[in-house]
């Protein structure tokens, strides 16, 4: 009886192996690219440095862990590129935001444009208090030259010029 080769692991899922998958998951995350360390890491308990170097050097020759180990380096570079992403965009929103953006047609700070996912980016904080004239609106927004400045577009500025933008309406 031929016995048909298994078809190698394509990274997607878990290795069977549960050390072989804490082996990658180490290597990809806390051990980053150092085998022995990935290696004690996984459970495996080597007798000297050398010889969890040896163990690591042959798991990493093994096709199904440098499946899963490719796998998860792509995974983890997809994220990355999100964040960064999310960062840029979060970052233009604060450069670009202006008193407008958060006022009604009355001229007055519209809490709910506040607190729009879309517009809630720039600002730092908002607070509400009662006076005997109305209610007093505050909000401040996060520093725009310094989000332009970690957007790479501008220079950096020195302490002493930044500031922050403070509007306050009394209605």
């Amino acid at each position: 009886m031929t016995r048909t080769p298994e078809k190698a692991h394509d990274g997607a899922r878990r290795l069977r192996n549960v050390r072989w998958e804490s082996f990658c998951l180490a290597y990809t995350g806390d051990f980053r690219r150092n085998g022995a360390g990935a290696y004690r890491a996984a459970g495996y308990k080597p007798k000297t440095p050398e010889i969890a170097a040896s163990a690591a050097e042959r798991l990493l020759r093994n096709v199904d862990v440098q499946n899963r180990i490719a796998y998860l380096d792509d995974e983890a570079l997809k994220i990355e590129r999100l964040h960064a992403r999310d960062a840029i965009r979060r970052l233009a929103a604060v450069a670009t935001a202006k008193l407008s953006d958060y006022l009604d047609e009355s001229g007055r700070i519209d809490p709910a444009k506040v607190a729009d996912p879309a517009l809630s980016a720039a600002v730092q904080e908002m607070t509400q208090e009662d006076t005997p004239f109305g209610v007093k609106v505050k909000i401040k927004l996060k520093d725009d030259m310094r989000a332009l400045e970690l957007l790479g577009l501008t220079e950096k500025a020195a302490p002493e010029v930044a500031q922050a933008s403070v509007f306050i309406i009394e209605t």
